[in-house]
């Protein structure tokens, strides 16, 4: 075979013109940014609820904190009597118990007189166990405590008198607040005290 013969064998390579090249790079930009906006959308939706289920589990533990200490209010082995309720506001709390059996709800065993207490304006909710006062919630947009009497009445005027407080017989607390995001997050839990 000579070389002419084997030339009309192999087939024109000629290559790809300018409009084919740019029809293909654009077609190629085209499916890159919707496989890229899928990703960005799909990154933000998990970074959103990661936030939110986070935030929800702080609000979770501070309400599971303040269940069980509710629920010990009035908790008193020595029978001394005291106010199981000594605070009943709107945004404030104050709870007590005789958790060591030594008669009073004053000595520095922690957790025997404990207070909650919204502040709107640094939007935050502390913690004071007779010991330390800490911050426990921060970025919160309302706290609220209802008080109910053994029928499920709510005690409407709130801050309670000493009266009023001895009626109380189950707790509500509502936190509400916001993810990094702006998403609203809120969480509502009845307490009923259980050494009254």
């Amino acid at each position: 075979m000579n070389i002419r013969s084997r030339k009309n064998l192999i087939p024109d390579r000629q290559g790809m013109t300018l409009v084919e090249l740019m029809v293909g790079v654009t077609l190629f930009a085209v499916i890159l940014g919707a496989v890229m906006m899928f990703l960005v959308q799909s990154r933000r939706s998990y970074d959103d609820t990661r936030d939110r289920v986070q935030y929800q589990q702080g609000l979770r533990a501070v309400i599971s904190m303040m269940t069980r200490e509710i629920r010990t209010a009035g908790c008193d082995p020595e029978q001394v009597g005291f106010d199981e309720i000594a605070v009943a506001a709107s945004g404030a709390l104050q709870c007590r118990a005789d958790l060591n059996g030594d008669s009073d709800t004053n000595d520095n065993s922690p957790d025997e007189t404990v207070s909650y207490t919204y502040n709107p304006g640094a939007q935050e909710l502390s913690r004071n166990d007779g010991v330390n006062n800490m911050v426990i919630l921060r970025d919160l947009t309302n706290v609220q405590f209802r008080y109910f009497d053994t029928n499920g009445n709510e005690l409407l005027n709130v801050p309670l008198n000493a009266v009023d407080r001895d009626l109380v017989r189950s707790v509500e607390v509502m936190i509400a607040g916001e993810t990094e995001s702006g998403e609203a997050v809120d969480l509502t839990s009845r307490v009923a005290m259980r050494n009254i």
